[in-house]
């Protein structure tokens, strides 16, 4: 059964450094810039630096998508300043919905760029993969974990290397690598698109046509990566919605 599928907000990233007491923040328009291009202009190696300790950080916003069919899906509601400061709402709303008609919210990863706004939906069923949990407490912590699974309605889990069927046309796929329980999303568009909305599987265009990922990977992630890649690929997507890129065709796409 086809969807209705309609980006809400589309994603941005801001690195920042300390210069003496002073943040200062940086910004490119090419995705890959801000990225690990900038880095390298900083003279950032990862042999020498964690991701942690270099003086170099994020701010990203990520591609936050919503799914209309038999039931309203909204995929990575962001982190957490776009829905303090009402951006998620405001999005919504262009969509002629509030927060209170959101059933399901999909978070690919707990990432706080991809779920730190799910606050803002209480009461929807939260559906992320098996494990990722897990990975939620050695970020935030077992107690901060909970209070955030807290205000969702039921936890719906993805089978690791399985898939989970939402609603017709809508299915979440397993595809780990970014974190242990990353999960991407497949959905039919009314216009006869098969629509990828990726997470961080891909963050970028590149990644996805290219595989040049992130220097931050370690050898397990990127073996987890591609092989999901494999599999999201041989799905034959008509268009992808990477996490951190705007939406683009594959070549060869029908």
């Amino acid at each position: 059964m086809p969807n209705q599928i309609d980006v809400v907000i589309q994603p941005v990233v801001l690195r920042f450094s300390l210069l003496d007491d002073e943040v200062v923040y940086h910004f490119a328009a090419d995705t890959e810039a801000v990225l690990d291009r900038m880095e390298r202009m900083m003279g950032i190696d990862p042999a020498e630096s964690s991701l942690f300790d270099s003086n170099l950080g994020f701010l990203p916003v990520s591609t936050t998508v919503l799914i209309r069919g038999p039931k309203n899906v909204l995929v990575d509601p962001g982190n957490h300043h776009t829905g303090f400061y009402g951006q998620l709402g405001i999005g919504l709303a262009r969509f002629g919905l509030t927060p209170a008609d959101i059933d399901y919210v999909v978070c690919t990863h707990c990432h706080h760029d991809h779920m730190g706004s799910a606050f803002r939906i209480p009461g929807a069923d939260l559906v992320m993969g098996q494990g990722e949990v897990d990975f939620c407490e050695e970020i935030y912590g077992p107690e901060e974990t909970e209070r955030r699974l807290a205000v969702m309605g039921d936890l719906i889990e993805v089978p690791r290397g399985g898939e989970l069927e939402i609603m017709p046309g809508l299915v979440a796929i397993s595809t780990p690598g970014h974190t242990p329980g990353h999960i991407s999303v497949m959905a039919e568009s009314y216009s006869g698109e098969r629509v990828l909305v990726a997470g961080d599987t891909v963050m970028t265009r590149r990644e996805y046509s290219e595989r040049t990922f992130s220097h931050w990977y370690s050898d397990d992630q990127l073996r987890g990566l591609n092989a999901s890649l494999d599999r999201l690929q041989s799905l034959a997507p008509t268009r992808v919605m990477p996490g951190h890129d705007r939406v683009f065709a594959p070549a060869g796409a029908l």
